[in-house]
């Protein structure tokens, strides 16, 4: 596909690239989370918007019984091949069918009005949602990367958006608390990195190439990367 698509829709594309270098979730966040919404280890739970599988991977370390379900096929593909079909407002599972659900860097994508009802239907009574937020690059480290590659990719973004903000999704939740690492990723996958954002997807990949050919002599051979996971809750009605 060559064609510019809406952020959001196009991360298939760019599925190789997000498994390979997007940081494993945190496993205290993870922790913290279950805590919160009282799930024990033989808890059933759900990953809404699985993408590659990097929270799926998490979850499974501490929950006995794990479904992944994912809107893009390119995605799943590129995962173990577990997720299911399906979206955030038509979930693939029958009422009752987890304790609890979790979110990651996709639930801002969600169109929430028709989401939380669908969660609460697979959700057994008393079961809650989490969303683990992340945040990485530019956001948490100012002039990580050389200005010549941070301005090509000011510029894919401003050829979808007009500000940097999404809507806030946040109402009805508590949290947010704040885990943060450092991972150590080469000069090269962190351009790969940047380049699995939502809008640098939704270019074409020949353009994308070229821009990665331009950003990889800029970088250093490797690079401290912060990572921010906020852990937000809530009880699901």
């Amino acid at each position: 596909m060559s064609a510019e698509r809406g952020p959001g829709s196009t991360f298939g594309r760019v599925a190789e690239a997000y498994r390979r270098t997007r940081p494993p979730y945190t496993r205290a966040a993870v922790e913290h989370a279950a805590r919160r919404l009282g799930l024990g280890g033989d808890a059933a739970v759900l990953d809404l918007g699985a993408g590659t599988g990097k929270l799926t991977d998490a979850l499974r370390e501490r929950f006995a019984h794990v479904v992944a379900v994912e809107p893009d096929e390119g995605m799943r593909a590129a995962g173990d091949g577990t997720a299911l079909a399906g979206t955030a407002e038509a979930i693939p599972l029958a009422d009752d069918a987890v304790d609890a659900a979790f979110a990651g860097e996709a639930y801002h994508w969600f169109d929430h009005d028709r989401a939380l009802p669908e969660l609460a239907r697979v959700t057994r009574a008393g079961g809650g949602l989490a969303v683990l937020s992340r945040s990485w690059g530019e956001p948490e480290q100012p002039g990580l990367l050389p200005r010549p590659f941070s301005d090509e990719l000011d510029r894919i973004w401003a050829r979808f958006h007009t500000g940097r903000e999404f809507r806030d999704w946040t109402a009805g939740f508590e949290g947010p608390d704040r885990f943060e690492e450092t991972v150590r990723i080469s000069g090269r996958d962190l351009v790969d990195l940047h380049l699995t954002g939502s809008t640098p997807a939704s270019i074409p990949a020949a353009e994308r190439q070229e821009i990665a050919g331009r950003a990889y002599p800029l970088m250093a051979e490797a690079y401290d990367l912060r990572v921010v996971t906020s852990v937000y809750w809530r009880l699901l009605p």
